[in-house]
């Protein structure tokens, strides 16, 4: 094999006979060459010039290979922070040289306008059932450990995907979609300060250009608020709406502890102090001055305050583990401060500090997303030459995080009789209030621990169905492998239509249509509908109320054994009355419980919708 410097490519085809030409990436470039070629116009790496002309006299074939420079533009090093064109410039390169199995783009713009770039990787051939997973960081502006980490983890992956089995087998298994920097304009407004003895500081630019708290910004579960949504945000918000990612990790700075959800509480201080705010009601004022009194509320990670999800099992577990693996967060001491100590390294957010609008709360309760919040470092903006021993420190656990996408049940739901996908289908455990939805291809994934469980899964127009599943246990030698359980669901008498793509405007009042093949045909002179209807399963569909569905024959018989060849029947009346929570459109079983939370005078009224 003779081995030549990249940039004489062309130079040397000049001067060769090639028999066929391999352009394998944007480094490599292969040349199956035989005998009959002139001297290359520069000597061979670690050949001299008499074993080229040896090599010319020779029958044999020769296999010439074109490797770019070592030093490769696509590389980056620890010596320095990276700021939004440098950054830019080598996630283009980068993604460029690998470009069979990355890609670059962009969930949106700033408040400054700069791209928030996210790489998506993965080796997978055929992306069905295979999991999403995303790493984000840079939240806030002057915590950029984990902008830079990412970076290099980028780097790392590709690099290796060829050299190390495991990362060959997590590229393969998973789609990793990593984002540096959620909060660029923050970054730019802020500069690294020393920290003594790597202590915790709050200098730099923490908020982004509007100066709003990017993880206070998001739609909560316990106190709905007002702030208006920025554009990171709403770029966030966009991007679970678009991929069903399965784990997320936050990246943030100040500390040295792995915090589940939920950050946000039913009983949270900052949920009562801007109810106060808003109704300057007395019994509010009382019950605040009691729980200061108490002094519970400033005793960090203090089991009173936990706040915890259906999932905590598994949320523990994945923090756990994370703490476990890094040098020093399992030892519970975060950095030198003696009061923020964290048993096994890890803390419940609200028991910690309870938060409004936490990004790790919205992943959870809006997508199913399993997101916890790192703090990688004690020093939110240490110096450069720390940067090094951060990425070693944590380079073995994001590893391991990352593979635990496989941890737990996968499948796909479908029409048992049509066998096509259900997509929305809700997919849950009996003891768990919480569920995942199914995508467009009737995907579903959930991590959980082993053990045995009921799987529940239902969907509109269909009879639920309950499975048992066993996960079995998983020794830590052993590399996390998904238990795949398909569902099959039998459609109910009372179809639906979500079976087709028809759609039915506000102006179709009290109208029956016929639906066939996604088409929508006004059929009110071919049916004859009762005035009063008993209303069974009635659904919110998109802005109407499902009155009555069946399926008739071209006889006119009602038949709901098999709708293969037959019609829908759906009688439809609008519904004003339509909620939706950001786009994510909720079945009428799963009913918003409105609850109002003080009466005020003038007839003024908070009005707080859990779902």
């Amino acid at each position: 094999m003779t081995v030549f410097d990249h940039c004489n490519i062309e130079k040397l085809k000049k001067n060769i006979i090639a028999e066929s030409v391999y352009y394998i990436d944007k480094r490599v470039t292969c040349l199956i060459v035989r005998r009959q070629y002139k001297t290359p116009p520069l000597t061979p790496i670690g050949l001299t010039m008499n074993t080229v002309k040896a090599l010319r006299s020779s029958a044999i074939m020769l296999v010439i290979v074109f490797v770019a420079s070592s030093a490769s533009h696509s590389r980056i090093g620890f010596d320095k922070y990276h700021n939004h064109k440098e950054m830019t410039h080598y996630l283009k390169e980068i993604t460029e040289e690998f470009h069979n199995i990355s890609s670059l783009y962009s969930i949106g713009n700033s408040v400054l306008k700069r791209e928030l770039w996210a790489v998506k990787l993965t080796t997978a051939t055929e992306l069905l059932g295979v999991p999403n997973i995303k790493i984000v960081g840079n939240i806030h502006g002057n915590e950029p450990v984990g902008r830079e980490i990412i970076l290099h983890l980028i780097q790392y992956l590709l690099d290796n995907n060829s050299k190390n089995e495991a990362i060959k087998n997590l590229l393969q298994t998973t789609v990793i979609h990593l984002l540096p920097s959620m909060n660029p304009d923050g970054f730019e407004m802020s500069r690294p300060l020393p920290c003594p003895n790597d202590g915790m500081h709050f200098s730099g630019y923490r908020n982004n250009a509007n100066t709003f708290d990017l993880n206070r910004n998001f739609p909560d579960k316990f106190n709905p608020h007002t702030v208006p949504l920025q554009p990171e945000t709403k770029a966030m918000i966009e991007w679970l709406k678009s991929v069903p990612f399965v784990m997320s990790l936050s990246l943030h700075g100040g500390a040295l502890v792995a915090n589940f959800p939920y950050d946000g509480s039913p009983d949270s201080v900052p949920g009562k102090l801007q109810k106060l705010n808003e109704t300057l009601n007395i019994t509010d004022v009382f019950e605040l001055i009691e729980i200061f009194q108490n002094g519970s509320y400033f005793n960090y990670d203090s089991k009173d305050w936990e706040s915890l999800t259906p999932d905590d099992d598994v949320f523990r577990f994945l923090a756990k583990q994370y703490a476990d693996l890094h040098p020093t967060m399992h030892n519970g001491l975060s950095c030198e401060d003696d009061y923020l100590k964290f048993k096994d390294g890890i803390t419940n957010g609200a028991a910690w500090y309870q938060v409004i609008g936490s990004m790790q709360d919205y992943n959870y309760v809006w997508h199913g997303c399993m997101e916890i919040t790192l703090e990688m470092s004690c020093c939110k903006y240490p110096p450069a030459t720390f940067l090094e021993s951060h990425w070693k420190d944590h380079l073995k656990p994001l590893l391991t995080w990352m593979r635990q996408a496989q941890r737990g049940i996968k499948g796909i739901v479908t029409n048992r009789i049509t066998g096509n996908p259900i997509p929305n289908a809700m997919v849950s455990l009996t003891d768990r209030e919480n569920y995942v939805n199914t995508t467009v291809n009737g995907e579903y994934w959930k991590i959980l621990l082993s053990g045995v469980y009921k799987l529940r899964v239902k969907a509109i127009g269909y009879h639920e169905k309950i499975v048992r599943v066993k996960v079995p246990e998983i020794r830590e030698d052993q590399e996390p492998q998904p238990q795949l359980v398909d569902i099959q669901l039998e459609p109910t008498k009372k179809m639906t239509i979500g079976d087709s793509s028809s759609t039915v405007s506000d102006n179709d009042h009290h109208n029956t249509y016929w639906v066939s093949d996604g088409d929508r045909h006004d059929a009110t002179d071919r049916l004859v509908t009762a005035d009063i209807m008993d209303v069974v399963n009635a659904k919110s569909i998109d802005k109407h109320l499902l009155l009555d569905a069946g399926v008739e024959d071209d006889n006119g018989n009602e038949d709901y054994s098999d709708r293969n060849g037959k019609r829908s029947r759906l009688r439809l009346r609008p519904h004003k009355s339509s909620s939706s929570r950001y786009g994510h459109h909720f079945p009428s079983h799963v009913t918003s419980v409105v609850t109002i939370l003080c009466l005020l005078p003038l007839s003024h009224f908070v009005v707080h919708v859990l779902s």
